[in-house]
C-alpha cells in the first residue's frame, strides 16, 4: 500500500507529510497534529489521470481486507472506469 503523501496529500492544519491513512474513511491521520483530518487530496483534488499515474509508479488498486484480493481500475466495453478483481494466474 502506498502512503498518502506519495500522492501528494498533506494535512490541512500544518501542511506537513508525516501522516498515514486513517482509520477513517476520506481521512488522513497527521502525527504532528495527533489528528485526524481531511487534508488537502493531492492528486485526488482534480481530474485523475490513471494512465499517468501508472507511469509515475502510482496505483489506485484496491485489496479487500476481508479475503484478501485485490481489485485493478479497467475500462469495461462502454468506456466507463471499474474496478475489476484481479485473477490470480
Amino acid at each position: 500500500m502506498q502512503e498518502p503523501k506519495e500522492y501528494e496529500m498533506h494535512c490541512d492544519i500544518c501542511k506537513g507529510t508525516n501522516i498515514t491513512w486513517s482509520e477513517y474513511d476520506h481521512m488522513i491521520w497527521c502525527y504532528d497534529c495527533q489528528k485526524d483530518t481531511k487534508g488537502f487530496g493531492g492528486v485526488f483534488e482534480g481530474p485523475i489521470a490513471i494512465g499517468a499515474m501508472s507511469l509515475l509508479g502510482m496505483s489506485l488498486d484496491r485489496i479487500n481486507l476481508r479475503t484478501g484480493k485485490r481489485s485493478t481500475l479497467r475500462m469495461n466495453e462502454n468506456g466507463h472506469i471499474e474496478y475489476v478483481e484481479v485473477k490470480n494466474a
